[in-house]
């Protein structure tokens, strides 16, 4: 990839083709170098047993953001080391809620990232605390 445009349009193109966040119907609300927001729509395949937004759903939602709020400043892949969520209040179905995060310290491989999940109307359904590290290429292989 030539510029950071293209860069950034191959990486939405690798999050939402992903057959995860496809069955989740999660997709970018936005994605900028840095700043970087995932939306889902509260339907009825992410409900839990009280008809609200499922805190699995919820995790997964945070965690997605900061992958990709951390690969919007560095191509190199990321594996989540920690995550610690407090779930604060429900969603209902039909609501859009928006995950971001917030990069607390990017100066080392490790990363520690502050993240939140909000609805539409502002009202925050959960926030979070992750550690994350920055993969080289021989994790991978």
């Amino acid at each position: 990839m030539t510029t950071e445009t293209d860069y950034l349009e191959w990486l939405r193109d690798h999050f939402e083709s992903s057959t995860y966040w496809k069955n989740l119907g999660f997709t970018f609300h936005s994605l900028e170098k840095g700043a970087v927001s995932v939306k889902a729509v509260v339907s009825d395949g992410i409900l839990n047993v009280n008809k609200t937004l499922h805190g699995g759903a919820i995790l997964s939602l945070v965690d997605v953001a900061i992958s990709a709020t951390l690969r919007s400043m560095q191509p190199n892949m990321v594996t989540t080391v920690s995550l610690t969520t407090n779930f604060m209040n429900p969603a209902k179905e039909g609501k859009t809620v928006y995950a971001t995060a917030d990069i607390v310290n990017s100066k080392s491989r490790i990363q520690y990232v502050n993240a939140k999940v909000e609805d539409e109307d502002g009202v925050v359904i959960a926030d979070a605390i992750g550690v994350f590290s920055i993969l080289k290429e021989k994790d991978i292989n």
